[in-house]
């Protein structure tokens, strides 16, 4: 249980602690170092305990540096008085400090046990939290991977469906008679292109390009549409409409009829004002010959040269 312990706390005040200060009266200021070696050695213990025996007070005089009292004694007489000298300090801890407790096979001290304790309680205690933030915090980020996968599945189905709603709203005639492209075409193809008189004679390649150019994409609806107007009013007559359809703003398969209809309507204006004209003229003529029928010559004749 001790063997993870690295450190234990250490007040600032402790030399005024007045159970240490009794310490110090009875054996000295020295017994404040032996105080702390002594906490040292039974904070490395499994349960922070020491058995009181003869070997543990010998290992303690040797790290306490006790010395003999008589300076001829041997090395046993030596080691012998410095296990002597920690049992009687123990025993002073226990008895007359009250800084250590024992049950008569053991000794601890009471204060370092309830310190390391509540360290050790705490580190549980900080492992449990991170532990549940970390299964909180995985079962989010499952959570976080489903809602994604659910999008990325999303918006693949809403692809789909557009592309086939794409298909199903009809082709889109996006014929590309940029300069790049035919400049692609071998010379054999272009040389074929100029002798197919299909080709060279389609009504429709250019009204397409120039309306793909100044409109846009080209419908299956709106390629009908430009097909008649050509069929009606002939291939030059459409791509003037669509130019000029493009110089007011106004381009849009719709307008450019209505430009072409206008023009009809004009060109019927003045067929209508020509036809009177000479209807007018034809009119005068008539109305001049009547004339001409309604004179009784003889009498004209009578009146300038007299009578026969």
């Amino acid at each position: 249980m001790g063997r993870d312990v690295y450190y234990f706390s250490h007040d600032v005040n402790a030399s005024n602690d007045p159970k240490i200060i009794v310490m110090k009266e009875l054996c000295g200021v020295i017994a404040y170092a032996w105080w702390w070696i002594l906490i040292e050695q039974l904070a490395v213990q499994e349960d922070y305990k020491l058995p009181m025996d003869k070997i543990t007070f010998t290992g303690l005089g040797i790290a306490f540096g006790m010395k003999q009292n008589e300076a001829n004694a041997s090395s046993n007489e030596a080691n012998a008085s410095k296990t002597k000298q920690a049992e009687a300090f123990i025993n002073l801890l226990i008895n007359e400090c009250e800084l250590l407790e024992t049950d008569g096979e053991y000794f601890w001290s009471p204060s370092l046990v309830r310190r390391n304790l509540l360290r050790k309680n705490k580190q549980v205690e900080i492992s449990r939290k991170r532990s549940e933030a970390g299964r909180l915090g995985g079962l989010k980020s499952a959570e976080q991977r489903s809602k994604t996968k659910q999008m990325l599945q999303a918006n693949e189905a809403n692809e789909a469906n557009q592309a086939k709603g794409k298909e199903r709203k009809g082709n889109i005639y996006s014929y590309s008679y940029n300069e790049a492209h035919e400049n692609e075409k071998s010379d054999k193809d272009i040389l074929s292109m100029f002798n197919d008189e299909s080709k060279k004679s389609d009504p429709y390649k250019n009204v397409f390009k120039i309306y793909m150019n100044d409109v846009g994409e080209i419908s299956s609806v709106t390629k009908e549409k430009l097909e008649c107007l050509v069929n009606d009013f002939g291939e030059n007559e459409v791509i003037n409409a669509i130019s000029k359809s493009s110089e007011i703003g106004k381009a849009s398969i719709a307008y450019i009829t209505a430009v072409l209809n206008n023009k009809i309507r004009e060109e019927a204006a003045k067929d209508n004002g020509a036809s009177k004209c000479n209807s007018n003229a034809r009119n005068v003529s008539r109305k001049n010959s009547r004339k001409d029928e309604d004179v009784d010559w003889e009498k004209e004749y009578q009146k300038v040269h007299g009578k026969r």
